[in-house]
Formats: C-alpha cells, sequence, structure tokens
C-alpha cells in the first residue's frame, strides 16, 4: 500500500512543470508594490502601489522619486519610448511622461479590457496583458485589435489569478506571477502560452502582484500587495523560445 502511494506521489511531482532557476537576493520591507515596470532609458523600476502615486527605483531598490499622476488609482504601468502607460483597472489608460506629466488624455485601448492586472509593451510596439476576472492572457495591438487571447484557468497546472507580467527579450519568455487566490507562484511561459515552470513564492512573500525583469542582468523583482514586500531574485530562462534576441534598449548596470 506504501509503495503504491509513493508511486503515485511520484508521478503527480513528475507531472508539474519544473521551477524555475530563481535566486532570492534580497527583500524590501513595507513597500507596496502592485505593479513594476524596468526602463532601460533610466535603468530603474517604475512601482504602481494602487494609488495616484508612481515611485521610480534604481535597480537596486533605492528610491529615487516619486509623483502623483491624475488618476485616482493606477493598477498597472509598463514603459514606452516617450514615457509611461499605466492603466486604473477599469478600461481607462493615460500615457504620461517620466515627470508624470500626462501626454494625452484618459483612453480606451480595448472595449473588452476592465479588470488590467498587469501590462507590458512589447518589441513589436502591441500589449501583453493581463486580467483576472476573467482570468485571461491577451496581446493587444496599437489599435485595440486582440492578436491573442488565452484563458489562465485552462493552463496546466492553471494561473487564475494572473496579475503582474513581463516579457525576457533573450529567451522569448512570459513571466506571470499569480497571486494568493491563485498558486502566489511565477510562472514563465512560451510566447503561445504553453507552461515552462512553476516558481512558488510564498517563501517570499504574501499576494504576489507585480514583476519586472532587468534583462541584462537577469534581475527580476516581485511585489507582494498583502504582504507588502518588494523582493528580488536572479533568474535564468528554462530555455529559448525565440529564434532572435529582442531589441532591449540601452545597457545599464546595478547601481
Amino acid at each position: 500500500m506504501r509503495r503504491k502511494a509513493s508511486v503515485l506521489l511520484m508521478t503527480i511531482l513528475l507531472a508539474l512543470p519544473a521551477r524555475a532557476e530563481l535566486w532570492h537576493r534580497l527583500t524590501i520591507q513595507d513597500f507596496r508594490a502592485v505593479s513594476l515596470a524596468y526602463d532601460a532609458e533610466v535603468c530603474g523600476i517604475w512601482v504602481a502601489n494602487e494609488g495616484p502615486e508612481i515611485v521610480l527605483l534604481n535597480t537596486a531598490g533605492r528610491e529615487v522619486k516619486r509623483f502623483e499622476t491624475d488618476m485616482r488609482s493606477v493598477r498597472s504601468l509598463t514603459v514606452e519610448a516617450g514615457g509611461l502607460l499605466i492603466a486604473n483597472g477599469w478600461g481607462d489608460f493615460q500615457r504620461i511622461d517620466r515627470e508624470g506629466q500626462p501626454i494625452d488624455a484618459e483612453f480606451r485601448l480595448n472595449r473588452t479590457l476592465f479588470d488590467t492586472e498587469g501590462l507590458h509593451r512589447d518589441a513589436d510596439g502591441s500589449f501583453l496583458v493581463v486580467e483576472d476576472d476573467p482570468s485571461r492572457l491577451l496581446r493587444i495591438a496599437p489599435d485595440g485589435a486582440v492578436l491573442m487571447e488565452l484563458f489562465g484557468d485552462r493552463f496546466d497546472p492553471p494561473m487564475v489569478e494572473p496579475q503582474g507580467i513581463t516579457r525576457d527579450p533573450y529567451s522569448g519568455n512570459i513571466l506571470v506571477v499569480d497571486d494568493n487566490e491563485g498558486l502566489n507562484s511565477l510562472f514563465e511561459l512560451a510566447p503561445d502560452g504553453r507552461v515552462l515552470t512553476v516558481t512558488p513564492l510564498s517563501a517570499y512573500g504574501r499576494d504576489a502582484e507585480g514583476v519586472a525583469l532587468q534583462p541584462e542582468t537577469g534581475v527580476v523583482f516581485v511585489g507582494f500587495d498583502t504582504g507588502r514586500a518588494l523582493a528580488i531574485f536572479d533568474w535564468l530562462p528554462s530555455e529559448t523560445t525565440i529564434d532572435t534576441p529582442f531589441e532591449r534598449g540601452p545597457d545599464c548596470a546595478i547601481s
């Protein structure tokens, strides 16, 4: 009987995706970070805390500056050539410069986007978006057209509460964090949504909400909402899923 139980457990473990190569560096406590975005132009990490305020950190986690936006709540953000694209999680988007000044008025990127939890501008100008109600990973063209729609609860294992998203320009892999209502884990995905690895994050914080990557160093930043923490890791992709690396912007070193 014990042998059968052991065999069954081993079968289940072997069926789960492998864990990513992830090494914890440090954690900044008492710091709420619901959305993160790496900016090669300023060699820093932009942080939204679900209020009107945005903070810029250097890549070692030290504060550079902060400002308030015109949005009552910034739920997700990403970096563009002229500054940032921010979203309030209710379907409204706005472009601002790196000092927080509006570039244009609020607008709708796509009429189906409401619960936008994570946002990443990809190398071709399209946007990777995750929502958690329903659990979706989408690719949206600059004109708002839906280019891809995947449902996280159909993944294996299911990704039921995706919150933050980024992409590695070297491997092509997509990184998504799933919060406490899901697995509180880092999902590494191929461009078509194939699950490559799933790495639990509960040892480092509660309620994973945001993720960003500094590609030239392989440093990953994960923000925890309920746990009010920002954890910093070294990371290696499990495999390469594109033939040619994407443009990643200028180099910068950890400062």
